[in-house]
């Protein structure tokens, strides 16, 4: 069996919880101010319609008494530190799904809990003692993760929920793909046209024709979860869980970047905090992708280098190179930088030429001094004088293995 824990309304619920005055009020989290956005909205917010990923406009109009508030990362980060060390003392093996999302595999713990429920209930009390008392938590309980998290989501906020073996065909046919972790509108919508709007449905629609409209490898993922098995991107171990198969960094302007040198910059900014990123996990890569957005056109290059990097200047070196060839003509408002075909394997080969040494030594100091004090405590002359844009905590999982091991060190703890 398997326990899957998500926070209700995580966001918000964190920032209810530290000021009160928030509380019992439908808020709509921003990004930051001046956007228009809302990234998470309160219980109260979701009970009067308000979605995650509509405009506030929209939002406002479904709930006119709607008050937008900006989120706070560094609360979010900080309460995510805290629930990881709770789970460390409830077992070694919790599998960190997302900021506010934990799976945990009862067989390793059975001898010391009587029931899964037992453990779901004080999992739930822990929560509150670590969080505070306005934050709540649902706990699916099931023979699969899949099914775990499917039961938790579909019940009352703030219970416990728990389904037997004989009991998954009765929750895939009641379930819709609203619902299914994996299954996003898109997709959604083109099951739609096949009459399908429920897992359980999947059993009765011919292999061929699920194969047809979408592809091998769907057709064989929509078939496990019919059937309540686990899809391939919730099979992974925690060890697995913890290693992004890509490291990225984007990030959208308020205006218009129009000088070349404010280009390079945040460019430059991405590289660092990417790399940043990969050597916390003690990754190296070898592919290389760059895209700039201006209002209705792209410019986007990638390169596969034939040995992995690790360090910010060969990022931001062969971006650079990727620039200077055939750079854009307009002007830019969203930049992004990613490093990929990731691997553990540390670039030997290149260890003892002495430029690559001092590189490395140079990389080790400013990396010690970051994590401790905060990244961009120290910065590159490049970033000396500008803002830096600050690293997001965001709901992707390429993000929180770094986050949830490099920030604890940040915060002291």
């Amino acid at each position: 069996m398997f326990l899957h824990l998500d926070i209700n309304a995580y966001f918000a619920t964190l920032l209810q919880q530290e000021t009160p005055a928030l509380r019992g009020r439908p808020l709509g989290i921003l990004k930051s101010l001046g956007r228009s956005c809302v990234i998470a909205a309160s219980k109260e917010a979701k009970l009067k319609g308000v979605k995650t990923g509509s405009s506030l406009v929209s939002a406002r109009a479904r709930c006119p008494e709607l008050l937008a508030v900006p989120a706070d990362f560094d609360l979010y980060l900080a309460a995510t530190i805290k629930l990881k060390k709770m789970f460390a003392s409830i077992s070694p093996d919790v599998e960190i799904f997302s900021l506010d999302e934990s799976f945990i595999p009862f067989a390793s713990i059975k001898n010391m809990y009587k029931t899964p429920e037992i453990l779901a209930h004080q999992l739930q009390d822990r929560v509150r003692s670590t969080l505070g008392e306005w934050v709540t938590c649902n706990v699916g309980i099931a023979p699969t993760r899949f099914l775990a998290k499917m039961a938790g989501e579909t019940a009352p906020k703030g219970s416990v929920t728990s389904v037997s073996a004989d009991e998954t065909a009765g929750l895939l046919a009641r379930t819709t793909f609203g619902d299914v972790c994996g299954i996003g509108p898109r997709l959604a919508r083109r099951l739609a046209m096949l009459g399908v709007t429920m897992p359980y449905q999947i059993n009765f629609v011919p292999e061929e024709t699920l194969v047809r409209w979408f592809g091998p490898f769907w057709s064989v993922e929509l078939k496990k979860m019919a059937t309540g098995q686990e899809p391939s991107f919730l099979e992974r171990s925690s060890s697995q869980i913890h290693q992004a198969k890509s490291v990225g960094r984007s990030t959208t302007l308020f205006q218009l970047a129009t000088q070349e040198h404010t280009v390079k910059r945040i460019l430059y900014n991405l590289c660092t905090e990417v790399m940043y990123k990969v050597r916390t996990q003690h990754l190296a890569g070898r592919l290389i992708g760059v895209s700039l957005s201006g209002h209705d056109r792209v410019w986007a290059r990638r390169v596969t280098l034939k040995h992995a990097i690790t360090h910010t200047s060969e990022l931001y070196g062969e971006i650079s190179k990727l620039y200077q060839v055939s750079r854009p003509t307009f002007p830019v408002i969203r930049f992004a930088v990613y490093l990929s075909l990731l691997s553990s394997d540390s670039p030997f080969q290149y260890s003892l030429l002495p430029e690559w040494r001092q590189a490395e030594r140079i990389e080790t100091a400013l990396d010690a001094i970051n994590n401790k004090y905060g990244l961009y405590t120290v910065r590159s002359g490049l970033l000396a004088t500008d803002p830096v844009l600050q690293p997001q905590v965001t709901g992707f999982l390429g993000d929180k293995a770094y986050q949830l091991t490099t920030d604890q060190e940040i915060w002291g703890e």
